[in-house]
């Protein structure tokens, strides 16, 4: 499914109104350029599972956990090389974890993410975003879908 946003602003709404339909466990893998909006995307997700203080790219840290309605592990893997160094830094165990995870550079790690991973590419076009969105169940598909 497809959206197009034109602001940051509709693309943490958009972030917010996905979070509503995540339930614990979940794994979200992100996809774009630098720029492309996953951040800002994972912004809203964040406020919309109730995580209060700011959210940043946690690039250099790589993992970033916030207390929400359930934890939430932001993590960006833009500084390793491959899935072995995300092993490493002990991306499994949040993975199987009662968390949500939201992760940035997903690529890196392809080989170690569970089937279920719904998975966001997100990519810059004129005006705005666009954010391709799968592996969503499909009657959770149709309640995003209400957004656009």
């Amino acid at each position: 499914m497809q959206f197009e946003t034109r602001t940051a602003e509709s693309t943490i709404l958009l972030g917010e109104r996905l979070a509503q339909l995540l339930k614990p466990g979940a794994v979200v893998a992100l996809y774009g350029e630098l720029g492309s909006g996953k951040t800002t995307l994972i912004k809203g997700v964040a406020r919309g599972l109730g995580v209060r203080e700011p959210v940043r790219s946690p690039s250099f840290v790589i993992i970033t956990e916030y207390a929400g309605r359930v934890p939430v592990y932001h993590i960006d893997l833009y500084r390793l090389n491959n899935a072995e160094e995300a092993s490493a830094v002990g991306l499994e165990s949040y993975l199987s974890s009662d968390g949500v995870c939201l992760i940035e550079w997903a690529e890196r790690a392809e080989s170690l993410l569970p089937a279920a991973t719904i998975r966001i590419r997100l990519e810059v076009i004129a005006g705005g975003r666009r954010i391709e969105i799968e592996g969503l169940a499909p009657e959770l598909m149709q309640e995003l879908k209400q957004f656009g």
